[in-house]
């Protein structure tokens, strides 16, 4: 699969810090061949996870690694304009989500998850599973 970058969700990372495959082995193809992003809302949730969980994970290698993709007001403008359509279909994805999903927009990147189902639903959104990945 031809990647420059991809964006990589929260479930990927704490797939790949907790050793699970097939995410462990689609984020070190990512890493390896393509330009890793993450956004600062997936840095949150992994970094709150953390602090919630009192223990270091290896999280700090790995942020190292990512380039750290901002929530800024054009990807706010176009999370208000997802979430609403999503709402309006009976198809929320919850806030944090929309937001994540709207940053990989709005940077032209696909979206490395584990959660197809939830991030299938944003329209215009490339959505890559780790299998999709590897093959």
């Amino acid at each position: 699969m031809e990647l420059t970058g991809v964006c990589v969700d929260t479930n990927v990372l704490i797939a790949f810090l907790k050793g699970r495959n097939p995410a462990a082995t689609a984020l070190e193809w990512v890493v390896r061949n393509a330009q890793p992003y993450i956004t600062a809302i997936t840095a949150y949730e992994l970094l709150f996870g953390v602090a919630r969980a009192n223990r270091r994970i290896g999280e700090d290698q790995l942020l190292e690694v990512m380039t750290i993709l901002p929530f800024d007001a054009d990807a706010a403008a176009r999370a208000a304009t997802l979430h609403d359509a999503l709402i309006r279909t009976n198809q929320d994805i919850g806030v944090k989500d929309v937001m994540i999903a709207a940053v990989c927009q709005h940077n032209d990147l696909p979206l490395l998850t584990l959660n197809e189902r939830h991030f299938t639903r944003v329209e215009g959104l490339i959505v890559l599973t780790p299998e999709q990945v590897l093959q």
